[in-house]
């Protein structure tokens, strides 16, 4: 009987999840500007417009790829040392450091744009792409500093030990032995990175000053217009981004660990 009432209780948040996904994709369908529902005149023509056509969702999207691929890459590379260190030292430092690391994510991101829009326009650099690659980087290393810093606790010292053994350097070590075990947890965390960018909207709103638009600041700027067909292809596309790559990271990586899960459970 529990797991009767389990599986109804399950079944039923998955439908309450779906359906506003399935309204988005049926809209997205119109053939009209306006979104309806069920769609009217059916057409995969907003999907032509919005890959294909249309100058301005094309640069959006391009201009979304950019930032959220540079920014995931800057952030990996910025976390690496950061964990190593941390894993390697635990001092007072590398734990403050860590820690200032991770604070941009535990910001309300508007007081983070507010505070990025201060700084930026002081540096003369307000509306430049790269400095939204920046912000992005400094707003989410937490999560590859994350899933580094997991993976690197879990590696087995005792391989260490051998190469050591072996007359192993520690730069040899790191390469042949520490590298390999983390490519998993680095391209996790790259990952996370990366989708979270995509999805962003607040910092780089502030960031952007209008001399740029991501997808999703032009759905909010197409708000103006009301609610486009248009806008819910770019819905579509961040929900189907996101499951890519959250499936490919369950598929290929150790999902439950990532999380932090217990692995002597």
């Amino acid at each position: 009987m529990g797991k009767l009432i389990s599986r109804i209780f399950m079944g039923t948040m998955a439908l309450w999840i779906a359906l506003p996904i399935l309204v988005v994709c049926a809209a997205a369908l119109n053939g009209g500007r306006t979104m309806f529902f069920p769609p009217e005149d059916p057409t995969l023509q907003r999907f032509v417009e919005f890959f294909v056509t249309e100058e301005i969702w094309i640069r959006s999207l391009q201009n979304s790829l950019i930032i959220a691929f540079g920014s995931a890459s800057l952030a990996v590379l910025a976390a690496w040392p950061i964990a190593y260190w941390l894993w390697r030292k635990a001092d007072r430092f590398s734990k403050l450091l860590a820690g200032l690391a991770s604070m941009p994510f535990a910001l309300p991101p508007i007081i983070f744009g507010v505070g990025l829009v201060f700084f930026w326009g002081f540096s003369g650099s307000l509306g430049e792409i790269w400095s939204g690659i920046v912000s992005h980087a400094a707003l989410f290393i937490a999560l590859p500093l994350t899933t580094l810093s997991i993976g690197l606790q879990s590696l087995d010292r005792s391989h260490l030990d051998a190469a050591a053994t072996m007359g192993a350097t520690e730069s040899t070590a790191f390469r042949t032995v520490i590298l390999p075990q983390m490519l998993p947890f680095t391209a996790s965390g790259f990952f996370f990175a990366v989708v979270l960018s995509f999805n962003e909207f607040i910092v780089v709103f502030f960031v952007s000053a209008s001399a740029y638009s991501t997808v999703t600041v032009q759905i909010f700027n197409s708000l103006r217009n009301g609610f486009t067909p248009t806008m819910a292809v770019g819905a579509i596309t961040f929900i189907s981004a996101s499951i890519l790559i959250f499936s490919l990271i369950a598929r290929f990586g150790n999902l439950p660990q990532l999380l932090g899960a217990d692995k002597s459970k």
